[in-house]
């Protein structure tokens, strides 16, 4: 077999995830520029730092280590 090459597979794929990527980069830059327009750039970075907050609770809510017994 020769492994040097990588096959159409993996470079399909790997312009998939770039377009999807850049597509998602769009949106939420389109969505962000929104943003600054509408409520300034410190409310912006306000909105985003709760939106920030929110999701590292879920994220800690979900993933809960063990808890000390103290």
């Amino acid at each position: 077999m020769d492994f040097d090459d990588l096959g159409w597979g993996f470079w399909g794929k790997m312009a998939g995830v770039f377009f999807l990527g850049a597509v998602v980069l769009f949106i939420f830059t389109i969505l962000f520029l929104h943003a600054i327009y509408a409520w300034g750039i410190f409310g912006t970075f306000i909105a985003i730092a709760v939106i920030a907050l929110i999701a590292g609770w879920f994220f800690d809510r979900r993933n809960a280590g063990p808890q000390s017994e103290s």
